[in-house]
């Protein structure tokens, strides 16, 4: 009997705490705000003129990819035309010849593909810390309580989207 007293008395004290705290939550609105960190990154001329630089270096990659791309279409060309009448040995170099420039093809792609994640990993390490900054200042000015991803949110008043206020910052630290 005495067990199930102190249960009801703390299951009472929990309810007077939720209805305490529903009123200190009612007299306090919480200021949310949205962001979107990639767009807010990707838009900065510090990310733009990286990917401006990373497409010019990475350009002749870009044309041999092409030129290996082009081979291996005209071998295969080749192959459909001409196999009826080919010899055997003839067939094999031309397969061993595609798979040689079909490897080199794969090879360059994960290379591409390799300098280009190391170059969105080198601007993010160097975006990161002022985004962080640039954050807290803005949550700091507008009141928020709370900053969410906005591509998680179904509704948000467009005044509340923080993502051209960071780009603007961004692009104003030096």
């Amino acid at each position: 009997m005495k067990m199930f007293r102190s249960v009801v008395m703390a299951a009472g004290l929990l309810s007077v705490s939720a209805v305490a705290w529903s009123a200190v939550a009612a007299n306090a609105p919480t200021r949310v705000a949205t962001l979107d960190r990639e767009a807010a990154l990707l838009g900065t001329n510090a990310a733009q003129a990286a990917q401006e630089k990373l497409a010019v270096d990475m350009k002749p990659q870009r044309d041999k990819l092409e030129q290996l791309r082009r081979d291996i279409k005209g071998m295969e060309e080749k192959f459909v035309k001409e196999a009826a009448t080919m010899s055997e040995r003839d067939k094999k170099a031309l397969r061993e010849q595609a798979d040689q420039k079909a490897n080199e093809f794969n090879a360059l792609i994960a290379q591409v593909q390799k300098r280009t994640q190391d170059a969105q990993q080198e601007l993010l390490n160097r975006l990161l810390p002022s985004m962080q900054v640039v954050l807290e200042e803005l949550r700091k000015s507008g009141n928020f309580d709370m900053i969410i991803d906005r591509r998680g949110v179904v509704y948000a008043d467009p005044d509340l989207d923080l993502t051209k206020r960071v780009v603007d910052r961004l692009n104003a630290v030096k």
